[in-house]
């Protein structure tokens, strides 16, 4: 496949790879083999990635794992050239993830060779997060080895059969996957501002009506939800990993009062901030 890819970084058990395909039409590409376990995460485009009795549709919000060993190729669906950020693991590692997960139908099943899934705002969120900390290198090998164990575990471990999303159809991928592509890059880039609906929609092109509604069929979620759920995953990681005072963290993940913090903490995590950090400090 005619592809950039390159290597943003590297640790004892993985890499992590920046992929932009090069290809402008739609054209399926010659049989390829991975070499290795890979999480990819889709930001822009669209593709079919054909592996064994399988075509899995693949664009932004959807994450692809691939088992070792196996041909595949790729089928182009959108003008827009793909870009993937590839987790790629070693042989090492691989085996070890199989022994874990090893009850799951994906690693019993040597037919499914690749499976997709949707990203949940979660893993969304920690492919954010590991992607700024490399990019900014601010972040030690340490820290981001534990949130690459952190976005493993949330993907495989709610991995289930894949089933196309039957609403998110090939006209509206073609009119409206950039729409979806910007306003994650807009909400990820600034979720600890106060940004309104009609400045996302506008970065879009779009209507705040028709926004709404788009965002909410590729994502199953409002624009509002997915805003809140970035802030309160950025609000858990510093609780997990950091000394700042609570009020600290509520005012540096976007909230703009210690009550609205506690109260949308309570609902997402089933209790307050402090008894959260102390549980996981209880925990190590």
């Amino acid at each position: 496949m005619d592809a950039d890819i390159h290597t943003r970084y590297e640790s004892d058990f993985y890499r992590v790879l920046d992929f932009k395909c090069r290809c402008t039409d739609c054209r399926t590409s010659k049989p390829e083999y991975s070499e290795s376990f890979c999480i990819s995460f889709v930001r822009k485009g669209n593709f079919l990635f054909n592996v064994f009795r399988h075509s899995l549709d693949s664009y932004n919000g959807c994450i692809l794992i691939t088992k070792p060993g196996y041909e595949r190729t790729v089928t182009h669906a959108h003008a827009v050239p793909d870009e993937c950020t590839i987790f790629e693991f070693t042989n090492t590692f691989h085996k070890a993830l199989t022994q874990r997960y090893g009850y799951t139908k994906f690693f019993r099943d040597n037919d499914l060779h690749s499976t997709l899934m949707h990203a949940s705002t979660e893993t969304e969120f920690l492919h954010f997060y590991i992607s700024q900390l490399i990019g900014l290198r601010s972040g030690s090998k340490l820290h981001i080895d534990q949130l690459v164990l952190q976005m493993t575990d949330k993907v495989l471990g709610t991995l289930t059969d894949y089933t196309p999303d039957a609403r998110i159809n090939s006209r509206l991928k073609q009119n409206h996957l950039t729409t979806i592509e910007r306003a994650k890059e807009y909400i990820t880039t600034r979720f600890t501002q106060d940004i309104s609906l009609m400045e996302i929609a506008a970065y879009c092109y779009v209507s705040p009506f028709h926004f709404s509604r788009i965002f909410k069929t590729f994502t199953s979620c409002s624009p509002h939800q997915y805003l809140l759920s970035m802030r309160l995953q950025h609000a858990a990681l510093l609780l997990r990993s950091t000394a700042l005072a609570v009020a600290d963290i509520a005012f540096t993940s976007g909230f703009n009062s210690i009550e609205h913090f506690t109260a949308a903490f309570r609902k997402q995590y089933n209790c307050p901030p402090a008894a959260y950090r102390n549980g996981v400090i209880a925990a190590r």
